[in-house]
């Protein structure tokens, strides 16, 4: 049996080193007695020292638990110590999701498929997912208990006297069990690390709510010091964007739903005037394409469009606009983008040669063609586009 099964506050003790081996390329250490917790059950494993030699992960192999090191280590007696304040942590999240799973099973009879206890938030995975109600009265219900210091019971229980027990779940392995009881609240058959009493959770606060696996539902939760810690950093986080906007915290919503109006608002102006401006440029660029001599006319927009997207919205007005076979092009440090309108039956043959002799890449279709390629290669291009309008 694990020495924490029954007493998790022990953080300091000694035992004999019966193995050290190499695991990926650290000093891995097994002991003859550990109270140092293994990953396992969805909780997080224990750090802490080996003689002084950091432990920076505790893992549990064919019965064995390894305590992998940053350094090197001797065999003989060892001196260990766990991180005391990362191990309450755990002790807090774990008993604190018994507790809030059991709300929201003995409240409304919802389940928790698995749970996680991960370095900052846990989840927890309901089989359906519960209305705000359901969750301020599941998280009202579980904080109530922590209020009342209910005491947490570790009871061990063979096949013949399980079914004495009302779990919440059923047994993963046979033989004999360990229950954690939440005193007239909670049976779960667990092996991780517990408080003794409620209250050492401290508080169980819920965050993020989204749907997985189709049919489940995940909450995020905190307890104890990490709801404090997560508490205080939404609360900074929260003044200071208040601030930002001159409003107080409990107005952010009211003051963030009118920026994003008046931002929808300018971005519809400044869309509108940025239409007015590119489409100044297509008459001025529509003129001088009916006004050229040349079978395929060739636009520089560097200087008046900023993006692709103006690029290929001057391209489409033109198009409309002329029967004139033209490339459009703008270019930056290293990419040359282009918008052709190619007036030819073989327009697809052409941009497919494009691509295998200068590795352009676009697309589009019937005469209208949007492409990049290396801007080095432009000058090939251009005349490789020339040729083969003119031999037609």
């Amino acid at each position: 049996m694990r020495p924490y099964y029954t007493d998790p506050y022990t953080i300091d003790f000694e035992a004999n080193i019966l193995e050290i081996f190499q695991l990926d390329e650290k000093a891995a250490v097994v002991l003859d007695e550990t109270y140092f917790y293994p990953t396992s059950g969805g909780q997080e494993h224990d750090t802490g020292t080996i003689n002084g030699v950091p432990v920076i992960d505790v893992t549990e192999e064919n019965g064995k638990v390894i305590h992998l090191l940053t350094g090197e280590i001797t065999t003989g007696r060892a001196i260990c110590k766990i991180d005391w304040p990362r191990r309450f942590e755990n002790m807090q999240q774990h008993t604190g999701q018994h507790i809030l799973s059991a709300a929201f099973e003995n409240l409304f009879d919802i389940q928790t498929v698995s749970s996680r206890l991960g370095e900052t938030i846990g989840t927890i995975d309901l089989s359906r997912q519960p209305s705000e109600n359901e969750l301020q009265a599941a998280v009202e219900v579980a904080n109530k208990i922590i209020q009342e210091n209910r005491e947490v019971i570790i009871h061990f229980a063979d096949n013949s006297s399980v079914s004495s027990f009302k779990l919440r779940k059923p047994p993963k392995v046979d033989g004999t069990i360990r229950i954690v009881e939440v005193k007239d609240f909670d049976f779960s058959p667990c092996g991780g690390t517990h408080c003794t009493h409620a209250s050492e959770v401290g508080v169980i606060l819920t965050g993020n709510i989204e749907k997985v696996k189709a049919s489940l539902t995940r909450i995020e939760f905190t307890c104890g010091n990490r709801a404090v810690k997560q508490h205080n950093a939404l609360h900074k986080a929260a003044a200071e964007s208040a601030k930002l906007l001159s409003t107080v915290a409990v107005e952010l919503p009211d003051a963030i739903g009118k920026l994003k109006s008046q931002l929808q608002e300018n971005g519809s102006k400044l869309k509108e005037l940025s239409e007015r401006i590119l489409g100044a440029v297509c008459d001025r660029f529509r003129q001088q394409l009916e006004s050229s001599m040349e079978s395929f006319c060739l636009i520089d927009l560097t200087r008046e469009v900023d993006s692709p997207e103006e690029l290929r919205y001057v391209a489409s007005c033109l198009s409309k606009q002329t029967a004139k076979t033209f490339a459009v092009f703008k270019n930056d440090d290293k990419i040359c983008q282009m918008n052709l309108n190619l007036l030819t039956k073989n327009a697809d043959t052409i941009m497919n040669q494009l691509r295998t002799d200068f590795g352009a890449k676009g697309g589009g279709k019937n005469a209208f063609f949007s492409l990049n390629f290396d801007k080095n290669k432009f000058v090939s291009v251009i005349d490789s586009l020339r040729k083969v309008l003119q031999d037609g």
